[in-house]
């Protein structure tokens, strides 16, 4: 089932088209990386996605009905969105953020239901943030706030995770625990993921499918062994690298080459 289309999306901002005539399906239950380098666009696709940018051309349909006929308040029970450069201004603590994050799902001012408070506890304690819960956003590490912001995306029960360089301030134990728990999500609750992902190792062993952009176009969609092929990400990243199977998972790990190492060959 096709949980996610877009047919020929172009958007930007202002007069200045960033992304141009961009085509793909996600199935439920996937997990599709956006890759590319620098300026690529893939900020900008996630934001066209989750409506945060409106104006586009094309056609974006979820579950098969075009986002522009799906009311605001629907799809934020259906869609959760972290962007890269989030900021919360009022030293709010980690319990009220995830209890915010149950909004969607409340009328009024009604309080959170037994069942809001059950999923909230769930995800407190699959993201390990008892001992975080009265502290504020302001009293947390980079790496912690991360958490925290994933966790309020989980607390929406989301079909269609949407994440923006979410690894970008976690060191490698944290990056690993945290795609790692993103699997563990999509394969117990067919979650469906898309998300930007700088590190192409960390695109390659953990996504199903990847969609690699330079400038604003689509270069490659597919399977993981498809995409992350030497000669594509040399050409699109202009720099050399070599491509080698995994010796544990067998897909493609990419190896940089810098140019001081020449003299070594």
């Amino acid at each position: 089932m096709v949980i996610l289309e877009l047919n020929n999306v172009s958007a930007g901002y202002g007069k200045d088209e960033i992304i141009h005539n961009i085509s793909f399906k996600l199935e439920k239950g996937f997990f599709l990386g956006i890759i590319g380098p620098n300026g690529s666009g893939k900020s900008t696709l996630l934001r066209v996605v989750s409506r945060v940018i409106k104006k586009y051309k094309g056609e974006i349909f979820f579950y098969g009905t075009e986002i522009r006929k799906i009311s605001n308040r629907l799809l934020s029970r259906k869609i959760s969105f972290l962007p890269s450069d989030i900021e919360i201004a009022y030293p709010y603590t980690v319990k009220e953020l995830l209890i915010m994050a149950r909004y969607p799902f409340l009328t009024g001012l009604q309080n959170p239901s037994a069942r809001d408070l059950n999923v909230i506890n769930y995800v407190i304690h699959q993201m390990e943030l008892t001992k975080f819960l009265d502290r504020t956003i302001f009293q947390m590490s980079e790496g912690e706030k991360q958490r925290v912001l994933l966790a309020q995306c989980l607390v929406q029960e989301p079909e269609l995770l949407m994440l923006d360089e979410p690894t970008s301030h976690l060191d490698i134990g944290f990056q690993f625990g945290f795609l790692d728990l993103l699997k563990k999500l999509q394969e117990q609750s067919s979650l469906s993921i898309l998300a930007v992902l700088h590190d192409l190792n960390l695109a390659s062993q953990y996504c199903d499918n990847l969609l690699l952009l330079e400038n604003g176009s689509i270069v490659k969609f597919g399977d993981v062994k498809d995409v992350i092929k030497f000669e594509i990400i040399e050409k699109v990243y202009k720099t050399n690298v070599l491509v080698y199977p995994h010796p544990i998972s067998k897909k493609p790990y990419v190896f940089g080459v810098p140019e001081c190492w020449k003299n070594l060959t």
